[in-house]
């Protein structure tokens, strides 16, 4: 039990040996679910440019959701209420203060909230399997994962537990952790040593262990709504799942049948909420509400001295000499991609910051790799680590025109993650009346992509070993060169060279529709 849990659990005996005693006819529950996920690193507020406010207002940070959290757990305790803590992974990737020590100490501060549950995400394994599990063992974090076994031998890792049963107030929740199963495409490549097992069946799994140990059972998942609603038709005696992964706001959760799903955005910017009312006899669910909580003010003055906010200054104080020094000015706010055919500006400027830093014929981006917006103005260090906070560097693969189609392919049609951007090609594209999108042809400045010519086409390393699908992981040879220079780091040297940049605002897609 760490210190934050001894200070609660202390006032809790303190509450209940002042409250009054509770109402005859009182037999309604009150359990209260605070959520969050895909927290990505962010320690400090930022820009809620969404809002569309002039200027926008700081939300979000580390600090203030530790803050709201103990607000929660104070109003329940003179309430008689019961809360649980819970978070659907992706912990520590994104920022400059996230990284530091391979995500250990972010993962650190992280564990001052008081977590009961944290489930894995794929984003967890992108310093490999081993820092996984020294950061686990290390922080001793109540982290979740019950679909991950290893692939030698089918059976389920031994590193990470796949369920944790947390009893409070005379209630017991079984929370039980599921990772995307796509994550070996999409993360390091010795994640693809383990099996990442049909989140379904993980789930009936649990269910049968823990039948008649605890009350409730909740999933927390990093699958993403789409996939949480499939897991609420496959379980719909689930009442209530927490998910992550695809980064997506619901205000008021949504439901699937009578399950509630709920997912609270992305980088610390709110908390959800999930109120819930049990019969006190019988533990049977009567009411569930949900919403999400804008973390849009300061937290008080007494957090400062709090240990999660003293690391939190710890971690920025060793990256913001560097982060805040500006490289150059953007003229106008370059976007990412929101249409799968067609092209962005800020993708735009990376693909071609690509190409010419390797002098290839082809650059390419996956549009997963891009991670945030560049606003108009000065641009800053930690502006262009924001947009690409992963430690991939530039690859050249030598391909056929033939292979460089099937890879542009399987992006247009569908079979590919997250979408693709490029240069120094336009992508011919059909889209039927079904809205079926068909590759019809690439063009190069000087005619059609010939199938048998060989091509210099750069990318990042992630794409190169095999991320997000596209191709088969090219190992170093003839084929394959690899330069040592950081996807962010080529970004940044573009502004430092430029001073005034302007992102191509060009589509590099050719539409045909009918």
């Amino acid at each position: 039990m760490n210190r934050i849990h001894r200070f609660f659990a202390a006032c809790a005996l303190l509450v209940a040996a002042c409250a009054s005693p509770v109402e005859a006819g009182d037999d309604r529950l009150h359990v209260i679910v605070l959520h969050t996920n895909d927290i990505h690193g962010q320690v400090l507020p930022r820009k809620a440019t969404w809002l569309k406010q002039d200027p926008a207002p700081m939300v979000g940070g580390l600090p203030r959701v530790a803050a709201y959290v103990e607000r929660v757990r104070h109003e329940a305790f003179v309430a008689d209420d019961i809360v649980f803590v819970v978070d659907a992974g992706d912990w520590y990737q994104g920022t400059p203060e996230g990284l530091l020590d391979d995500g250990a100490g972010f993962v650190r501060a992280l564990n001052y909230i008081g977590y009961d549950a944290l489930c894995v995400g794929n984003h967890d394994f992108d310093h490999g399997i081993p820092n996984l599990k020294a950061i686990l063992k290390e922080t001793n974090l109540p982290a979740v994962a019950g679909n991950l076994e290893e692939k030698s031998t089918s059976k389920r890792v031994d590193w990470v537990a796949p369920w944790r049963v947390v009893e409070r107030g005379g209630f017991t929740i079984g929370f039980v952790g599921l990772v995307t199963p796509v994550t070996p495409e999409i993360t390091h490549p010795d994640s693809r040593t383990l099996n990442f097992v049909d989140p379904g069946l993980a789930l009936t799994r649990a269910k049968e262990h823990l039948k008649g140990k605890v009350d409730w059972i909740v999933p927390l998942t990093h699958l993403g709504v789409e996939e949480d609603r499939a897991l609420a038709r496959a379980h719909p005696e689930i009442d209530l799942i927490v998910g992550g992964h695809s980064h997506t706001f619901l205000s008021s959760g949504v439901r699937e049948g009578s399950t509630l799903i709920v997912q609270a955005g992305s980088k610390a910017s709110s908390v959800g909420r999930v109120d819930l009312y049990f019969d006190k006899a019988s533990k049977k669910l009567l009411e569930s509400t949900a919403k999400l909580v804008d973390l849009d003010a300061e937290p008080p003055a007494e957090m400062a001295e709090k240990p999660l906010s003293i690391i939190c200054s710890i971690l920025v104080r060793r990256t913001e000499e560097r982060m805040k020094e500006k490289i150059g000015d953007l003229v106008v706010s370059a976007e990412r991609a929101k249409n799968p055919i067609a092209s962005s500006p800020l993708g735009n400027l990376v693909a071609d910051a690509v190409r010419d830093h390797a002098r290839a014929d082809v650059g390419l981006m996956n549009r997963g790799g891009i991670r945030a917006d560049m606003q108009a103005g000065p641009v800053t260090r930690r502006d262009v680590f924001e947009v690409l906070p992963f430690e991939n560097n530039i690859v050249v693969l030598k391909m056929t025109g033939a292979e460089l189609t099937d890879m542009i392919k399987s992006s247009v049609e569908g079979k590919a993650h997250s979408g693709i951007e490029v240069s120094g090609i336009v992508i011919d594209v059909k889209v039927d009346e079904k809205g079926e999108r068909t590759l019809t042809g690439l063009r190069t400045g000087s005619g059609a992509v010939d199938p048998e010519h060989v091509y210099r086409v750069a990318m990042n390393s992630f794409m190169a070993d095999g991320g997000d699908a596209y191709i088969r992981k090219v190992q170093p040879g003839d084929k394959r060169t690899d330069d040592p220079a950081l996807l962010r780091d080529v970004l940044e040297a573009l502004f430092v060279n430029k001073k005034t940049v302007t992102a191509p605002t060009d589509n590099r897609y050719a539409v045909t529709k009918p």
